[in-house]
């Protein structure tokens, strides 16, 4: 099989959309026969969702108890286990920052506590920058643990009508008022360890930024991650503990990797700016005294030193 995810339905808002349902197959997880192309099962994360609260991202395949599951986890930074054969729900946990559904743990079944009317202003954590978004988690078998990279804001939000012809419609308008979540103590970034299979937060490491890069377990129990102020942290996996932290020259970006050249092992992680992502949006409305440098695009590259 081949997994697939799947984004929310345009325009955002089912009452801009002019629509009602379930609105198949948006803002779900898609496991495909890469032979034949045929559909084997889907499962809708939000079915009709209204809120751009996409779960689009990264699928992380673990065997949990000798079942072969599937993890996924979207802006709402509710994490969905799923059997990876059959589609089937298992279980969903629910890390507790959003207020726009109701989801039940064990049926998996989406109640909304908040949807948008047009013009209608409200107030729904996350913003539709999301929780968890791009930046993908990653998991170490090591303490049975997925590493989350997140940022912690809301949104005032006021939908606004769009003109409903084919080929139109778009992402619909939307005037926003980004602000920092009341439980997150000022910060913007969490980096978050979660127990796969008690659901229980091992340690959580906050940050006045965004965290802006995917996360990196490695077998040697460390897990590296980046933030928007040019931060990169190695983590010890299991304590939260920073064992070391450098300085980019300017945001973290995108995917650190980790590889071995003529037995050294290196960890390499990209730097940069650019485009419309939240990552540069949100700092500049919410943390203008925090700024980054408008140049300075490369790729950094660190060793383990080596052995005394």
């Amino acid at each position: 099989l081949v997994y697939w995810g799947t984004a929310q339905a345009k325009p955002w808002a089912r009452s801009v959309r002019g629509t009602d349902g379930d609105a198949l197959y948006t803002n779900s997880t898609l496991a495909v026969n890469p032979d034949t192309g045929e559909l084997v099962w889907y499962y809708q994360h939000l079915p009709g969702e209204t809120n751009d609260m996409d779960d689009g991202f990264e699928n992380i395949l673990i065997d949990v108890g000798g079942r072969p599951s599937l993890f996924k986890m979207g802006k709402l930074a509710i994490l969905w286990q799923l059997d990876r054969e059959t589609g089937a729900f298992i279980h969903a946990t629910d890390l507790g920052y959003q207020n726009i559904v109701d989801v039940d743990p064990e049926t998996g079944e989406v109640t909304y506590l908040r949807t948008p009317e047009i013009g209608v202003e409200m107030t729904m954590c996350p913003s539709t920058s999301g929780f968890k978004s791009w930046r993908a988690m990653s998991f170490s078998p090591q303490t049975n643990a997925l590493y989350i990279p997140m940022t912690l804001n809301c949104e005032i939000a006021t939908f606004g009508p769009t003109e409903r012809v084919i080929g139109g419609g778009g992402t619909g308008p939307v005037r926003r008022a980004d602000y920092r979540h009341p439980d997150a103590e000022g910060a913007l970034g969490e980096f978050h360890a979660l127990d796969i299979t008690t659901g229980e937060t091992l340690w959580r490491h906050r940050t006045p930024t965004p965290i802006n890069t995917a996360a990196l377990t490695t077998a040697g129990g460390v897990v590296f991650v980046g933030d928007f102020d040019r931060y990169v942290y190695a983590f010890d996996e299991a304590t939260g503990d920073i064992l070391w932290q450098t300085r980019l020259a300017t945001s973290a970006q995108g995917f650190p990797v980790t590889y071995l050249a003529n037995g050294k092992q290196y960890m390499a992680v990209p730097a940069g700016t650019g485009g419309g992502s939240w990552a540069g949006l949100i700092p500049r409305e919410l943390i203008p005294e925090i700024r980054r440098p408008d140049h300075g695009n490369s790729i950094y590259v660190f060793a383990l030193p080596d052995p005394r």
